[in-house]
C-alpha cells in the first residue's frame, strides 16, 4: 500500500513540477528560517545553564531607598557575601566578580589593553563550572596577585606553551603568577571575562583590615556582583525570611540615621540573563526579543503551511478524476486521507533536509552577526535535530491535513461527470481565508520593520543634550599620563586642530559613579543617592552643553575648585529648587558624623541631556571640580581634519610614554553601542520579514499561475469580446486587492497595540507609530501582492485567443 502512495506522489510530482518546486522552496525556506530562530531562541534560554550547580545559584541584588531616592542595583555590597555565609547555615559558599577595568598587561614584548579581566574569590570554582585546561581549581585563586586565563587569553600571550606558573605584569599593579588555564566560556554566559584575578589582591592593595571590614558603612556602599551557592533542597525563601534579622544586626543603625532602607532581591542564575532595569548592570539580554522572534518563527511556518493547503486545494480539479477512479476501484475516505497525509509528510521530510543544508550554510555567518556561538554538533546538541524533524512533520502533517479531508471528500459520481464536488465553494472560502490571513501575517511583519528601523534612527540621531561628534576619549585609568594630565592639555590644545580638552571622571554613556550626598531642602540637609562627575573647568565646554541659568566654572574664582557645583535641570526639579537653584548646597564626602568634607554651593545649570540610553529616563546628575588627575582625557577636535589631530595625539602620546601604545574611542561609537541590540534586532527583523513575505509570494505566485491556467478559456473568450489586457488584469485584482485589504483593515490595529507595548516596556522615549508607516505598509502589500500574481495573468492574456479557446 505504501509503494502504491508513494508511486502516486511520484507521478504527481512528476506531472507537477512548477508547482512541487514553490511548494518544496517555500516549506524549505520557511522551516530554515525557524530552525536557526529555534537554535537562537534555545541558545538564550540556556544562559547561564552550562553550570552543574545553576539551579541553585542566586545573585544578590540590591534595592535602596535613601529618603524619596528609589534605586535598583544589580551589584551588592562588599561584605555581603562573606557575612551570608557566617549567618545563614542555608549558604553553602559565595563568591564575588568585580571588573578590573581598562588595563595594560605584558609578557615580554607583548602588551594588550585588557578590558575583561575580572576579580573573583578563591571559591569562585567551587559555585560555577569552569572547567581547568591546566592546573587545578584547588586554591588557584586563594593568594594575593594570582590569575586564571581562560585558554584564547593564554594562547594570545603564550602560543602553544603552557603559562603555569609564568606571570603576567601590569604596571599599576605588579606581577601576577598564573595558577591555572580554563576553557573559554560558552557563549551563553552573562559572565563575560578574559581571566580572574584573586580578589586577595584588591585587599591587598586596599588593607585587609578595611577591605574585609564589616562595619555598617561597608554594607550601603555597592559596587561588587555577589552569587550565593545554597546547600542542597534548600529554597531562597529561608533566606529572604531571615534578612531582617540579618539587617537589624548589620544595617540598620546606619540605615536609620540616613532615613534609608535596604531590601535584597534574589534571582536565579538562569534567569540573571534577562534582568531589565537593574543599575550598574552587565550587558544582558531581553525576552521580549526572543518573543518576538519566536512569533516571527512561528510566522513563517504557518505562511509555508499554508501556501501547500493553497496549492493542494487549488489543484483539486486535477486530482478529482484520480480520486473519482480510485473510490469507484474500492478505496475508502480513510485510504485517501492516508495517502494524501503521507504526500504531504513525504514532501516535509525533503523539506527538512533542504532546510537543514541551509541553516548549515547560514549559521556561520549568523554567529558571526549575532556574536554567538552556536553549534550543529550532533555529539554537542543531538536534542536539536529531533526537535527540527519533529517541527519538519508537525509542519508537514498539519498542512496535509485539511487538503487530504478535502480532496478525500469528493463524490466519485460527481467527479466523473467533470464536477468538482459539492464542497468546491467551501474549499474556494478556505482558500481566501488562508490568503487574508498569510497577507495578514506579512503586513504585520512590514508594520513592525517600518516600526523597529524608525525606532533605531530616532535612537541614534536624537538630539542627545550634548554635541557627540567628533570627541576623541583617551582612558588614562593605567596610564603613567594620569599624573601628567595637566600637561598632556597644554600640550594638545598647541594644535588649532584640537579645539578643547577636559579631564573627567566619566562622560556621556559612563556616568556610573553614585554617592550618598546631603542636599539643602527647605528645612533641612536631606541625603540623597545621586550621579555625579569630577569635572574640570573646560567640561561644559567640551561636550557642548547649554547653560541654563548661572554660569560654567570659573579660573579667576578661587574658590570654585573646591565649592562650586553645576547641576542639570532635572536635578533642580528633583530637589525642589524650581524657584532659584543658585546658591543651593551640596554636602560631598562628609564623615559619618556629618563633619567634614566640601560644602558645594551652585554655580550654574545644564540642560538636561542623555547621560545613559534612550532606554533610561533622565535622573539627576551633578558636576564638581576634580582636586586630583581622573580616568578619562575628553578631546574635541576638528572633524575636517580628524587624521590630522589624532596624528598628532599620538605623537604627543608616545613622547610622554612610548612604553604604552594609545588606545581611544569616538564618543559617538560608544553611544552608538548602547543600541548594538537594537541594531541586531533591526536587521534580524527585516530579514525575518522578507522570508516571510518571500514564502506568501511563493504561494501567491502558484496560486496566481494556476488560476491563470484555470482561466485560459475565459480569459480567451474576454479578449474575443474585446477585453484589453489591463480589463483582465483588473478582473484578477480585484479579488486580491479586497483579500489583502481586509487583512490589511484586521492587522494594523493589532499591530499597533502589539508594538506600542513594545516600545513602552523597552523604552523611556521613543517614536510615537504614526498613519503613514501603516499607509506605507498596505501600500507594499498590495504592490508586491498584485504584481506576484500579474506575471501569469498577462502571459495567459498574451496568448491567442483562439489557442485559449482550445484550451483544456
Amino acid at each position: 500500500m505504501l509503494k502504491s502512495y508513494l508511486q502516486s506522489l511520484y507521478r504527481n510530482i512528476n506531472r507537477n513540477r512548477f508547482y512541487t518546486f514553490l511548494n518544496l522552496l517555500g516549506l524549505a525556506v520557511g522551516l530554515a528560517a525557524a530552525f536557526i530562530i529555534l537554535l537562537y531562541v534555545q541558545d538564550e534560554l540556556a544562559y547561564d545553564k552550562y553550570n552543574k550547580n545553576h539551579k541553585r545559584i542566586y545573585r544578590i541584588e540590591s534595592d535602596v531607598s535613601v529618603n524619596s531616592k528609589h534605586s535598583l542595583f544589580a551589584t551588592a555590597p562588599v561584605p555581603m557575601g562573606p557575612a551570608f555565609k557566617l549567618e545563614f547555615p542555608e549558604v553553602e559558599e559565595f563568591t564575588r566578580f568585580r571588573m578590573v577595568g581598562t588595563t595594560v598587561f605584558d609578557y615580554n614584548d607583548k602588551a594588550f589593553f585588557e578590558d575583561k579581566f575580572c576579580l573573583a574569590d578563591s571559591s569562585v570554582f567551587d559555585v560555577f563550572t569552569f572547567p581547568f585546561v591546566s592546573g587545578v581549581p584547588e586554591n588557584a585563586l586563594s593568594e594575593p596577585f594570582t590569575i586564571v586565563l581562560t585558554q584564547a587569553t593564554a594562547k594570545k600571550y603564550f602560543g602553544d606553551v603552557n603559562p603555569v606558573g609564568m606571570s603576567l605584569h601590569s604596571k599599576s599593579n605588579g606581577d601576577f603568577r598564573i595558577t591555572g588555564v580554563i576553557e573559554d566560556l560558552p557563549g551563553n554566559s552573562h559572565l563575560k571575562f578574559d581571566a580572574l584575578l584573586s580578589m586577595s589582591s584588591l585587599a591587598k592593595l586596599l588593607g585587609e583590615e578595611s577591605f574585609n571590614s564589616m562595619e555598617p558603612k561597608k554594607f550601603w556602599n555597592l559596587g561588587i556582583f555577589t552569587f550565593i551557592l545554597l546547600k542542597n533542597n534548600v529554597s531562597i525563601s529561608a533566606i529572604a525570611e531571615k534578612y531582617p534579622a540579618f539587617y537589624e544586626k548589620y544595617m540598620k543603625s546606619l540605615g536609620d540615621q540616613i532615613n534609608g532602607n535596604f531590601e535584597l532581591t534574589f534571582t536565579p542564575l538562569s534567569k540573571t540573563h534577562f534582568q531589565k532595569g537593574l543599575l550598574s548592570d552587565m550587558p544582558n539580554g531581553n525576552m521580549e526579543y526572543v518573543l518576538v522572534f519566536s512569533l516571527a518563527a512561528l510566522f513563517m511556518l504557518l505562511i509555508a503551511a499554508i501556501n501547500y493547503m493553497n496549492m493542494a486545494t487549488a489543484r483539486s480539479s486535477k486530482r478529482a478524476r484520480e480520486i473519482g477512479i480510485r473510490k469507484v476501484l474500492g478505496s475508502d475516505r480513510g485510504q485517501l486521507i492516508r495517502q494524501f497525509t503521507i504526500e504531504s509528510v513525504v514532501m516535509a521530510i525533503v523539506s527538512f533536509l533542504v532546510a537543514l543544508l541551509i541553516v548549515v550554510l547560514v549559521l556561520p555567518e549568523f554567529n558571526n552577526f549575532t556574536t554567538k556561538t552556536i553549534s550543529l554538533s550532533f555529539f554537542q546538541n543531538p536534542v536539536i535535530y529531533l526537535e527540527m524533524l519533529a517541527i519538519a512533520l508537525l509542519a508537514g502533517l498539519l498542512s496535509g491535513l485539511y487538503p487530504a479531508f478535502y480532496l478525500s471528500s469528493f463524490q466519485p459520481v460527481r467527479v466523473l461527470k467533470g464536477k468538482v464536488g459539492s464542497t468546491g465553494k467551501s474549499g474556494g472560502l478556505f482558500r481566501k481565508v488562508l490568503v487574508v490571513f498569510q497577507f495578514m501575517i506579512a503586513i504585520f511583519m512590514i508594520i513592525g520593520t517600518i516600526v523597529v528601523s524608525e525606532q533605531l534612527s530616532f535612537l541614534k540621531h536624537n538630539d542627545p543634550g550634548f554635541i557627540k561628534d567628533d570627541l576623541v576619549i583617551v582612558d588614562l585609568s593605567d596610564s603613567d599620563y594620569i599624573e601628567k594630565v595637566a600637561t598632556l592639555k597644554d600640550e594638545l590644545l598647541k594644535n588649532s586642530n584640537i579645539i578643547s580638552v577636559t579631564n573627567s571622571s566619566g562622560f556621556p554613556g559612563r556616568f556610573t559613579q553614585i554617592r550618598t550626598m546631603k542636599v539643602e531642602q527647605e528645612m533641612e540637609m536631606e541625603q540623597l543617592s545621586v550621579v555625579y562627575s569630577l569635572a574640570d573647568y573646560d567640561f561644559i565646554q567640551t561636550f557642548g552643553l547649554e547653560l541654563i541659568d548661572g554660569r560654567n566654572f570659573d579660573r579667576q574664582m578661587g574658590s570654585d575648585a573646591q565649592e562650586a557645583v553645576i547641576v542639570n535641570q532635572t536635578a533642580v526639579k528633583d530637589f525642589g529648587w524650581e524657584d532659584n537653584p543658585l546658591g543651593k548646597r551640596i554636602h560631598y564626602r562628609y564623615n559619618k558624623d556629618g563633619s567634614g568634607g566640601r560644602m558645594l554651593k551652585v554655580v550654574g545649570v545644564v540642560n538636561d541631556f542623555h547621560f545613559k540610553s534612550l532606554h533610561s529616563k533622565i535622573e539627576p546628575v551633578i558636576f564638581l571640580m576634580n582636586d586630583a588627575p581622573e580616568t578619562y582625557l575628553c578631546i574635541r577636535v576638528n572633524g575636517k581634519n580628524r587624521a590630522e589631530a589624532l596624528r598628532f595625539l599620538e605623537e604627543k602620546w608616545n613622547e610622554f610614554d612610548a612604553d604604552q601604545p594609545l588606545s581611544y574611542s569616538f564618543l559617538e561609537n560608544i553611544m552608538d553601542e548602547m543600541y548594538t541590540a537594537e541594531v541586531k534586532i533591526d536587521a534580524l527583523i527585516k530579514i525575518a520579514a522578507f522570508i516571510t513575505i518571500f514564502i506568501a509570494l511563493l504561494g501567491l505566485l502558484g496560486l496566481s499561475s494556476f488560476l491563470a491556467t484555470q482561466k485560459t478559456k475565459e480569459i480567451g473568450l474576454r479578449k474575443i469580446h474585446g477585453a484589453s489586457i489591463g480589463n483582465i488584469l483588473m478582473s484578477f485584482y480585484r479579488e486580491f486587492a479586497l483579500l489583502i485589504l481586509i487583512a490589511f483593515v484586521i492587522t494594523v490595529p493589532m499591530a499597533y497595540w502589539r508594538l506600542e507595548i513594545w516600545l513602552e516596556s523597552n523604552f523611556v522615549f521613543y517614536k510615537t507609530q504614526e498613519w503613514p508607516v501603516f499607509i506605507i505598509a498596505g501600500a507594499i502589500a498590495i504592490t508586491v501582492g498584485l504584481g506576484t500574481i500579474s506575471y501569469h495573468v498577462v502571459r495567459a492574456a498574451l496568448r491567442n485567443p483562439v489557442d485559449s479557446i482550445k484550451y483544456e
